[in-house]
């Protein structure tokens, strides 16, 4: 692909590729043509568990996935951002392909190129009789017009790879950049808002903030944010997923990853959140084991004039409300409580998405 590889040289992109499980052709492809220094910032090949967990922040709930896909394609185009490049991309490539070992399951390949308007991401299944080196090649044609038809310009998808993209509206773009930003579907005060992942979105948010708007006497809306401190930003593709979901609602998209900016963004409004997300302020691990620093982002937060709604959470079969907690008196003194008698849901994302993960083959991921 040596002539694909001069054209991406040539052109203005500058990017990182993060892979794992296969595409290594691509590699030799894109670092023996001369111009590789204009073009590749960043390489790293995370083949190592540990290694992938430390790439991605948190172990991925399955390797070879569409989501671990977008998730490296993010984390290396926020790397190239990182390195000063201009017109950057991320390029994030898993696969499950033969291999010396008997192979369990169906040998697929999950890619994704990300840009700062769009997300790019494909599933290739390939056939199982074929060599480790046939699989390689193929897997290496669909890449090189993946980003042909992703950077430049071609109007030829790959041929046998199913394609998910979106293009970002131009009031998503910002939310990729460093400055804080926010921006709402919907008509919104800023005034009651419930922050969360909504991975998926169940009836325990929409109770908590049902309860909330009778409690305030406000009009609630989600905070959906795409930057988490430890992990990739979300791709627009799984933002544009999250907010299908979230249509009762307007809903808040921003930047902010930890309550000092979102005190700052929404100055004078109140968070509606569960005892373990309230946990976490109060928790010297999220300023770097700093407690002075934790104080000092609590002291920000008061002078905001901001207000916590607590309502309670179960917690390792224990349910935890406002007074299980044990908590710095300054933030404790801005929190309201929401007694269990009148909101009480047990359910947890996080036990949807295993369930989740239980009826879905590989093959289907």
């Amino acid at each position: 692909m040596t002539a694909q590889a001069q054209q991406l040289h040539e052109s203005v992109w500058q990017g990182v590729v993060y892979l794992t499980g296969g595409g290594s052709p691509l590699l030799a492809d894109l670092l023996t043509v001369p111009g590789a220094s204009n073009t590749v910032l960043e390489v790293s090949v995370p083949y190592a568990e540990q290694a992938l967990h430390e790439l991605l922040g948190s172990p991925p709930e399955q390797a070879a996935s569409e989501q671990t896909g977008r998730a490296l394609a993010m984390g290396a185009y926020q790397r190239a951002m990182g390195l000063g490049a201009e017109i950057g991309f991320g390029l994030g490539v898993t696969a499950s392909l033969s291999s010396n070992s008997a192979k369990r399951g169906q040998t697929r390949a999950y890619w994704a190129i990300q840009t700062a308007t769009k997300s790019a991401s494909y599933h290739l299944i390939l056939d199982n009789a074929d060599s480790r080196t046939e699989q390689e090649q193929q897997l290496n044609k669909a890449l090189w017009q993946s980003i042909e038809y992703c950077l430049l310009d071609s109007q030829q998808q790959p041929n046998q790879a199913r394609l998910r993209e979106l293009t970002a509206p131009e009031s998503w773009q910002p939310l990729l950049h460093q400055a804080p930003y926010a921006t709402c579907t919907k008509h919104h005060d800023g005034k009651l808002i419930l922050p969360g992942s909504f991975n998926p979105l169940h009836e325990g948010h929409q109770q908590m903030l049902n309860v909330a708007e009778s409690v305030t006497g406000l009009t609630g809306a989600y905070e959906l944010t795409l930057r988490n401190a430890d992990k990739p930003d979300l791709d627009y593709l799984t933002l544009q997923e999250r907010l299908d979901g979230l249509t009762s609602y307007p809903v808040w998209l921003t930047n902010l990853t930890n309550f000092e900016q979102k005190a700052e963004q929404f100055s004078g409004a109140i968070f509606a959140l569960g005892t373990d997300t309230l946990a976490r302020i109060a928790q010297p691990r999220f300023y770097a084991n700093d407690k002075n620093r934790m104080l000092q982002a609590i002291d920000n937060i008061i002078q905001h004039n901001i207000t916590f709604l607590v309502f309670g959470r179960l917690s390792d079969a224990n349910f935890l409300e406002l007074a299980d907690l044990a908590l710095p008196a300054s933030l404790k003194s801005i929190c309201q409580a929401v007694p269990s008698e009148d909101y009480r849901n047990d359910i947890s994302s996080s036990a949807i998405r295993a369930s989740q993960r239980q009826n879905t083959s590989p093959s289907e991921s």
